[in-house]
C-alpha cells in the first residue's frame, strides 16, 4: 500500500530536490501517517480528505481524479459518500464500481491495491485557476514549502464499509514527450478497522508493504 493544497504529487518535481514538495498528494487532517507505506490512516468512518497540488510553476496538472478502492470487500449500495467542499455529495451504489486499475488509458502501478473494485471522481480539470496557497509536504516533519504554491481540494468522506477503503489520486501533465500520467509516490490515504487486533495486524503489514510498494514514476 502507498498512499486525494491540490491533491497529490508529480514525481518529476520531487526528484529535482531532496526537499521538494510532492506535486500531488493526499492528506487526512487528524490522521496517522505511516512512513513505511507512505499512507495517512484513519479509524473514523466520517473524515476530511485533502487532495493537494503543489509546485504549479512547474506546469499545469490536468484531469486530477480521486480514486476510492475497496480492500477485500464487495461493493454495497450507499456505503460510500464523497462530498467536495461547497459541493453536492455523491453516494455510490454497487453498480457504480468498476473492477481493475485506473485509469484505463495508462494504469497506475498496483502497489498492493489494484486490481480492485473502485470508483473515481474528477477533482479538477486543470490547475490554472486559484485560489493558490502555500503548500507543504504533508508528512510529520516534512518541508514547509512556503515558497511553493498550489491548490487544496477538500472532501468529506462518509463510509459504512467495515474493511479498508483505500484512496489514491492521479493526474496528467505535459512534458517534452507529450501527455503523461503521474501518480503520488507517497501520501495515500486509507481507513482501517479500529479493533486492537486489526491495528496490530496493520502494524505488522506496514513494514512488508513498504518493501513492495512502488516508488514514484521517473
Amino acid at each position: 500500500m502507498k498512499t486525494l493544497v491540490l491533491i497529490f504529487l508529480a514525481s518529476i518535481v520531487a526528484a529535482t530536490s531532496a526537499f521538494a514538495v510532492p506535486s500531488l498528494q493526499l492528506y487526512i487532517p487528524g490522521g496517522e501517517y505511516d512512513a513505511a507505506s507512505e499512507t495517512w490512516y484513519t479509524t473514523a468512518q466520517d473524515f476530511e480528505l485533502w487532495v493537494v497540488a503543489a509546485g504549479l510553476d512547474h506546469g499545469t496538472i490536468y484531469d486530477i481524479h480521486l480514486v476510492a478502492s475497496l480492500l477485500g470487500q464487495t461493493p454495497t449500495d450507499g456505503a460510500l459518500t464523497i462530498t467536495p467542499e461547497g459541493g453536492v455529495g455523491t453516494t455510490y451504489n454497487a453498480a457504480d464500481y468498476a473492477y481493475g486499475t485506473p485509469p484505463e488509458s495508462d494504469p497506475m502501478p498496483g502497489h498492493g491495491v489494484f486490481p480492485a473494485d473502485y470508483v473515481e471522481m474528477l477533482v479538477a480539470g486543470q490547475t490554472t485557476s486559484g485560489p493558490f496557497v502555500p503548500v507543504q509536504d504533508y508528512v510529520p516533519g516534512g518541508d514547509g514549502g512556503t515558497n511553493l504554491y498550489g491548490q487544496i481540494f477538500k472532501f468529506d468522506i462518509s463510509t459504512t464499509y467495515n474493511g479498508g477503503v483505500h484512496f489514491d489520486s492521479y493526474g496528467f501533465y505535459n512534458d517534452p514527450d507529450g501527455r503523461r500520467i503521474f501518480a503520488p509516490f507517497s501520501h495515500d490515504a486509507q481507513t482501517v478497522i479500529p479493533e486492537p487486533a486489526t491495528v496490530l495486524l496493520l502494524g505488522m503489514g506496514l513494514a512488508a508493504a513498504g518493501l513492495v510498494r512502488r516508488r514514484r514514476k521517473k
